[in-house]
This record gives structure tokens, C-alpha cells and sequence, in this order.
């Protein structure tokens, strides 16, 4: 081996290269992946000493700026991380792949708005630059999320913003929550709410949901409320399979018992 092949594998040209073959690239929270990573070997022999995936999302995040003012900045969360192999030994132009598969999280959050989700391939190799693959997927709702969409369309709601937010104050895996923002437009609460915001916490079978609901002011009474802070009502419900018929009358009584 010679001495320039050596050192160019070290930073990267000529070194092993991995590419993630995912089974498709749109995907609901909690759905089974699968995938192959093929690795090739560059110019020299190498030692790959780990192999490994992770799924990572990015959110907004509140962070000091050059003058102390809180600026708003895009952070990366790492959702779940896999170890897919250990050491393997790759030569000159070999191909190894490596088949497996596994579990989009439930708490993965849905690519809408800004939000970007990706899966992350790694080979750990001493004394060379990682030759990582990045594979951006399009994460849609499931079909409990979904229903919720399609029911709080169907009483003339309208999604006005998603985002992904950091909540450290929050109890939770990760250290953001993706909130969606509905306005009425047409429908039964048109000219009574001003918005609508919801919050998902998947379990599988279950979907919790945590909705906000803010009042438009009404009234003296209705204008105080709102200057006081206390337009804003909240409520926590599941959605189950077996439900997803009463599903839009049930929210219909829940965000009219707020108006």
C-alpha cells in the first residue's frame, strides 16, 4: 500500500463509501423501515470498526444571540440510534450489504412546515473521515393523526402553521413538541375562535391529544378574558380505532363547550 493512498484514505479520497437503499421514502410515525446499506470499499484495505444509523429531526430552538437578545435558531435532535454491525474488514472495490430493518418512532414528528426528517448512515473507521450517507424522508400522519386532520377540516378548519418547537419545561423523550395551528374558516365556529392548536402523543393503538383552544373576545367580558390571559382553554382526549366515526361530533362538543 502505498504512503498517498494511505494518508487520502485518511481524509476521505479513495475511502470506504456507504449508501442507505431505504424501501421508500414517505413514511407515518411508527411504521416498519426497511432498508439495505451497502458499503464500498475505495482504494485501500479498511477496517470498519462500527456501522451505524440514526434518525434525526429538526426543530426551533431559543438561543442567546451576539447581544444577549434570544434569536431563534434551528436545532437537530437525534430521535433513535441503531448499531447495525461491528468490525468488518472491506477491500479494494468490495461490496458488503448489510439488510435490516426497523421502527420509525411514534414520536417522530410529520415533515410539515420547516421540519426536516432524516436517517443518518456512519462507518466508524480509525484515522479516516466518516463517509456518512444522509437519506431525507416525508413523514405523513397516521391514521389516527390523520383522522384528527380530517375531522377538524370537516368542521372548516384550516391548518395555518406546524412547527417543531423546543419544550424543555416539557416531560418528554424529546426536547421538542410539533404543535399544528388551526384557523375556523367557514364552518360552525367561523367568527367564534380565533385558532385552534393541537399537540399529538402517540401510544400505537391510542393517539392522546392535547387541544388549545383560543376564544375569540366577545363583550366586555369577552375583552377582559383576552387582556387577561384567559381566552385560552385547554383539553385532553384519546382517539382510538374504534371511535373514528363520532370522531367529528365528539370535537365538535369539545371546541363548542370552550365558544
Amino acid at each position: 500500500m502505498s504512503f498517498f493512498k494511505r494518508v487520502f484514505s485518511s481524509i476521505g479520497i479513495g475511502s470506504a463509501k456507504v449508501d442507505t437503499i431505504l424501501d421508500g421514502d414517505t413514511f407515518a410515525p411508527g411504521e416498519m423501515i426497511e432498508a439495505v446499506v451497502q458499503i464500498k470499499g475505495g482504494g485501500v484495505a479498511q477496517q470498519i470498526d462500527d456501522i451505524y444509523l440514526s434518525i434525526h429531526s429538526t426543530y426551533l430552538a431559543e438561543r442567546e444571540g451576539p447581544d444577549d437578545e434570544e434569536t431563534t435558531v434551528e436545532a437537530v435532535a437525534v430521535l433513535d440510534k441503531f448499531r447495525l454491525a461491528e468490525t468488518l474488514s472491506v477491500e479494494p472495490g468490495q461490496i458488503e450489504e448489510i439488510p435490516f430493518e426497523f421502527e420509525l418512532p411514534l414520536d417522530t414528528p410529520l415533515t410539515m412546515g420547516s421540519t426536516k426528517v432524516w436517517i443518518q448512515t456512519g462507518l466508524d473507521i480509525k484515522k479516516a473521515v466518516d463517509p456518512g450517507d444522509r437519506d431525507y424522508i416525508h413523514v405523513q400522519p397516521d391514521d389516527l393523526q390523520g383522522a384528527v386532520f380530517r375531522s377538524l377540516e370537516e368542521l372548516g378548519f384550516v391548518l395555518r402553521e406546524a412547527a417543531c418547537e423546543e419544550a424543555s419545561h416539557w416531560k418528554n423523550r424529546l426536547p421538542f413538541l410539533q404543535e399544528f395551528e388551526f384557523k375556523p374558516h367557514g364552518g360552525p365556529f367561523s367568527g367564534r375562535l380565533d385558532e385552534v392548536e393541537i399537540v399529538f402523543f402517540s401510544e400505537g393503538e391510542t393517539l392522546e391529544v392535547l387541544m388549545e383552544v383560543d376564544r375569540r373576545a366577545r363583550g366586555f367580558r369577552g375583552f377582559m378574558d383576552e387582556a387577561l390571559g384567559r381566552d385560552e382553554s385547554m383539553v385532553r382526549f384519546e382517539v382510538i380505532p374504534e371511535e373514528l366515526d363520532d370522531l367529528t361530533d365528539n370535537l365538535y362538543e369539545m371546541i363548542n363547550n370552550f365558544c
